[in-house]
């Protein structure tokens, strides 16, 4: 009885052990992948582009900051853009992390990054 004692709890140690092992290589992993999402330095590495941004994406830029929230639709109208520059511009803008969308029809709000596209452009342009 004894000897079977011993070896559920030897077996039990083990087994903790290995968990551990397992859960601190996943942290790890986890932590790494954290930092490739989060990329606290990216405004700085992204500051270069900010001087080839094109004038439609710092007009829409504008007219979002100064309007809040617009469609597609309304940006298109309010600029004079035709609507498939206006579709593709902000596709682009939403990839590039300086909008996002919300609702059904889409409207675009301006992200701190594009926010950081316009204060960059007011001090270099």
């Amino acid at each position: 009885m004894a000897q079977q004692l011993i070896t559920l709890t030897s077996f039990f140690i083990a087994l903790f052990a290995l968990q551990t092992a397992l859960f601190t290589y996943l942290l790890l992993k986890l932590k790494k992948s954290v930092k490739l999402i989060e990329k606290p330095s990216i405004i700085k590495e992204r500051r270069y582009e900010f001087e080839e941004i094109s004038e439609s994406v710092l007009r829409i830029l504008r007219e979002l900051r100064s309007s809040g929230p617009l469609s597609a639709r309304e940006i298109s109208k309010r600029l004079g853009l035709s609507r498939e520059h206006t579709a593709r511009t902000l596709k682009k803008m939403v990839e590039e992390g300086f909008l996002i969308r919300e609702g059904k029809p889409y409207r675009y709000k301006v992200t701190e990054l594009g926010s950081e596209v316009l204060r960059s452009h007011d001090i270099t342009g």
